[in-house]
């Protein structure tokens, strides 16, 4: 070889083809933890589902020879607070979801055309 060729083993050549700006593991561990933290919030609205239906079976029973307004404020707070907690307990699970598919999304992006 000549004095003026380089190879492409050279560490100057590995230095300009590597991307140090982004970390492929470490946004593969973000997006894996996002995966599994997502189902927490999953499990908890489950929970607070279940709980919203014991409570109306317990208390339907005894609402029904109630006076209606006390049936009505009775029963809203009842449904409300386990059913609001639903609501945001599913809205996080879609959420992090999202962000952990967004995260798989950039990586494939990152990747290029090359590795398909």
């Amino acid at each position: 070889m000549t004095e003026g060729s380089s190879t492409l083993g050279t560490p100057q050549d590995a230095a300009a083809g590597a991307d140090t700006y982004h970390d492929h593991g470490r946004a593969l561990k973000w997006a894996l933890g996002l995966e599994t933290a997502s189902w927490f919030p999953l499990i908890l609205g489950i929970l607070a589902l279940v709980f919203l239906i014991v409570e109306l079976y317990v208390y339907i029973p005894q609402a029904i020879g109630s006076a209606f307004l006390d049936v009505l404020l009775g029963l809203g707070i009842t449904v409300l607070i386990p059913l609001t907690a639903t609501i945001i307990c599913a809205s996080l699970f879609v959420l992090l979801r999202a962000a952990s598919q967004a995260v798989l999304l950039l990586l494939d992006i990152q990747e290029g055309p090359a590795a398909s």
